[in-house]
């Protein structure tokens, strides 16, 4: 725990090529502990898929994944940002061949898939924001204040830039600290079907609360 308090203080960093495997360990451990993907790959889904998943992830937001490492250099927390200004990533032909593979193994993944996509662009409160899309820390370094340092990163690049950043969570006491902790109010939420509520927060940039 301790590490991961001074981990949290010292800050995050771009990860680099060096860093994919241990983000798909964390990032497979992390998924599967998560509301909205346990709903979106579905309660008999493999290992192997949240795996499969994580790269999909990986790959198409690689240019806007954060860490946080310990002393020992151990990845133990990542957040994932979209910029307004940056496109997002691809995938090569390898992982394209995974995708289709799990889309037909996988039981109604391809009409939650299409309804979360769907549901997530109507939630949509800002085109300029700055988006978190998730957000891990280890189980051995959480309650210590990782994920808040990396949110409060985050928080100081929206103030710099004057962007707005935008943060959703299915996390019920999670949406209650973004109000309460940043002055993040929800702007929008969604229910899946048969899945969790996701709620939707939005913390101003400077310019407008001058």
């Amino acid at each position: 725990m301790t590490q991961g308090i001074q981990a949290s203080r010292n800050g995050s960093r771009p990860l680099t090529e060096s860093d994919r495997e241990s983000a798909l360990d964390l990032l497979e451990k992390g998924l599967r502990e998560t509301p909205m993907y346990q709903w979106l790959l579905g309660d008999d889904a493999p290992t192997e898929a949240y795996r499969w998943y994580g790269e999909v992830l990986v790959a198409e937001n690689f240019h806007g994944l954060r860490g946080v490492f310990d002393e020992t250099g151990t990845l133990i927390a990542l957040i994932a940002l979209a910029y307004p200004t940056r496109p997002a990533g691809g995938v090569d032909d390898e992982l394209m061949a995974r995708i289709r593979h799990f889309v037909r193994a996988l039981d109604g993944f391809a009409e939650r898939f299409t309804e979360l996509r769907r549901t997530q662009k109507d939630a949509v409160t800002d085109n300029r924001a700055v988006e978190i899309l998730f957000a891990l820390v280890h189980p051995d370094h959480r309650r210590g204040g990782t994920l808040a340092c990396l949110i409060d990163e985050v928080v100081e690049m929206g103030r710099r830039d004057d962007l707005p950043v935008v943060a959703g969570t299915a996390d019920a006491t999670m949406s209650k600290v973004y109000v309460r902790r940043w002055d993040a109010p929800i702007r929008g939420e969604f229910t899946l079907t048969g899945g969790p509520t996701v709620w939707i927060h939005r913390i101003a940039p400077p310019g407008e609360r001058r």
